[in-house]
C-alpha cells in the first residue's frame, strides 16, 4: 500500500489544491472561474488517463439556494394579501391567496432544497455547466463488463453568510427561518378555515399584525441574505469543498497510470469530476441520466468524495438528508478498503439538514454508490464550511493521504 501512494502523489495532490485556488480563485455553479476550474482539471487529467471527455450540461442554478430569495419574495406577497383580506368584502378570496402561497412556500422549500426534486426549477432561469470525464479503457474488446467510478466536484459554493458571519448562530438563523415560513402558514390557515366558517378570531388578526414588524422582517433579511455574490465565481475558494476530491481523483489517475495493474479484469476506471454540485447536485444528475443505460449494464460502482479535511474518514450509509440509501455492498467494501490501509474510518447515515452529495444521483437511481467525507460537524463547518476561509491550508495532507490509500485499497478488492 505504502509503495502505491508516494509523497510525490500527496504533494501533486496538494499542490494542485493551492494552484487552483491561487491562480483560478473561487467557481460557484455555472461562473466563468467554474469553467476555468473543470478546463485545469481536463488539462491535468490528460497527463494520466486514456481519453478525457467535457460533457456540457444545462440546468439552473439558482433553484436549489436561490428559492430562499423567491420565497421572501412569497412570504411578503402573502403578507400583503392578508392586509388586503382585512378589507370588508375580500376577506375569503385574499385569505384564501394568502394561505396558499404561504403553503407553495413550504413546497418548494421540500421539493427544490430537501429533495433536490428540481420540480420548479422551470422558474429560474438556464445556464450551462460542464462535467470533465476521465477513462481508462479495458484492455478487452466490446464494452466493459464494469465500471468504477471515483468522483467529485470543482465547482465551489457561495458563501453562506450566517456561517461567516454568525458562526454557530447560523443554525439559529436557519432554525428561525424555518419556524417562521411554518407559523406564516398555520397563522394563515386558521385565519382562512375561522372565515370559512364563519368565527371572526380576532388575537390572529392581531398575531400577524404583530408580526409583520417583529417576526417576518427577520425571517426575510435571513431569506434574502442567506448566500453572498456569485460575481467573479464568488468569494469560497472551496478548498476542502470540494477540491480536495478533484486533486484525490487526479492523484488517482497518476497512480493507475504508474501502476496498471490495479484495474481490475474487464473494467474500465471513470475519474469524474462534476460541476454545480453546490447547485443541488445538477451535474451528477446530468451525468447520471445520461448514462444511465450504461452504467445499470456495466454493474457501475460510484466512490464519492466530498469535503476530506481531516485524517479520520466517513462512510456515509445515505443519502440526501438521510431519505435515500447508499448501496450497502459499496459502503462495506470501502469500510473494509480503510481497514486494509489503515485509515481511521466510520460508518454513519447523512445527517438531515446536510443536504446531500454527487452520491445521491447515482443511488437515488440504484446504481451502487457511496461518499467518502471527513470533514468535523459541527467544529469544521462553524469554521470555515462555504466561507471565505476554505482555502488551501485547511486541507492536511494527511486526509489526502488516507483518502488515496483508500481508493488504492478498494481498487485491490476486486483483484
Amino acid at each position: 500500500m505504502a509503495e502505491l501512494v508516494t509523497d510525490d502523489d500527496i504533494d501533486y495532490a496538494h499542490g494542485m489544491i493551492k494552484t487552483i485556488c491561487t491562480e483560478i480563485g473561487p467557481g460557484c455553479p455555472c461562473s466563468p472561474q467554474e469553467r476555468s476550474r473543470a478546463m485545469k482539471v481536463k488539462e491535468e487529467m490528460e497527463k494520466s488517463v486514456d481519453s478525457v471527455n467535457v460533457e456540457e450540461f444545462t440546468c439552473a442554478p439558482d433553484a436549489y439556494i436561490g428559492w430562499f430569495r423567491l420565497g421572501a419574495i412569497l412570504a411578503t406577497t402573502a403578507m400583503v394579501c392578508f392586509y388586503i383580506s382585512l378589507v370588508p368584502g375580500d376577506a375569503v378570496l385574499f385569505s384564501t391567496i394568502a394561505f396558499a402561497v404561504s403553503i407553495f412556500i413550504i413546497v418548494l422549500f421540500i421539493c427544490q432544497f430537501v429533495l433536490t426534486a428540481r420540480i420548479f426549477d422551470f422558474m429560474f432561469p438556464k445556464r450551462q455547466s460542464l462535467n470533465i470525464v476521465g477513462k481508462f479503457n479495458t484492455s478487452s474488446t466490446g464494452a466493459p463488463k464494469r465500471i468504477i467510478i471515483f468522483s467529485g466536484h470543482h465547482d465551489s459554493a457561495m458563501v453562506y453568510t450566517w456561517f461567516q458571519y454568525l458562526k454557530g448562530g447560523y443554525y439559529i438563523a436557519i432554525a428561525f427561518l424555518m419556524l417562521g415560513i411554518l407559523f406564516l402558514a398555520a397563522m394563515l390557515s386558521i385565519r382562512l378555515f375561522s372565515l370559512l366558517g364563519g368565527v371572526q378570531l380576532d388575537w390572529i388578526v392581531s398575531t400577524l399584525i404583530f408580526s409583520t414588524w417583529t417576526i417576518f422582517p427577520v425571517t426575510i433579511v435571513v431569506a434574502i441574505f442567506f448566500t453572498g455574490s456569485g460575481k467573479n465565481g464568488g468569494s469560497v475558494p472551496g478548498a476542502s469543498d470540494n477540491l480536495a476530491a478533484v486533486s484525490i481523483c487526479l492523484a488517482i489517475g497518476r497512480i493507475v497510470k504508474r501502476h496498471p495493474e490495479l484495474i481490475p479484469v474487464d473494467t474500465e476506471i471513470r475519474l469524474v469530476t462534476f460541476g454545480c454540485e453546490e447547485a443541488g447536485e445538477r451535474g451528477s444528475y446530468a451525468y447520471v441520466t445520461s448514462h444511465l443505460a450504461e452504467l445499470r449494464a456495466a454493474d457501475a460502482v460510484v466512490v464519492n468524495f466530498e469535503s476530506i479535511c481531516r485524517a479520520e474518514m466517513r462512510v456515509f450509509t445515505s443519502d440526501m438528508n438521510n431519505f435515500v440509501k447508499n448501496d450497502p455492498s459499496v459502503v462495506a467494501l470501502i469500510a473494509e478498503a480503510a481497514k486494509v490501509a489503515g485509515v481511521p474510518c466510520d460508518v454513519k447515515p447523512f445527517w438531515f439538514g446536510g443536504g446531500g452529495t454527487d452520491a445521491l444521483p447515482f443511488s437515488k437511481m440504484h446504481i451502487k454508490a457511496a461518499s467518502l467525507f471527513s470533514m468535523k460537524v459541527p467544529q469544521q463547518m462553524i469554521e470555515f464550511y462555504h466561507q471565505k476561509w476554505d482555502n488551501y491550508d485547511k486541507v492536511p495532507k494527511e486526509a489526502l493521504s488516507n483518502a488515496l490509500k483508500i481508493a488504492v485499497a478498494f481498487l485491490q478488492r476486486f483483484k
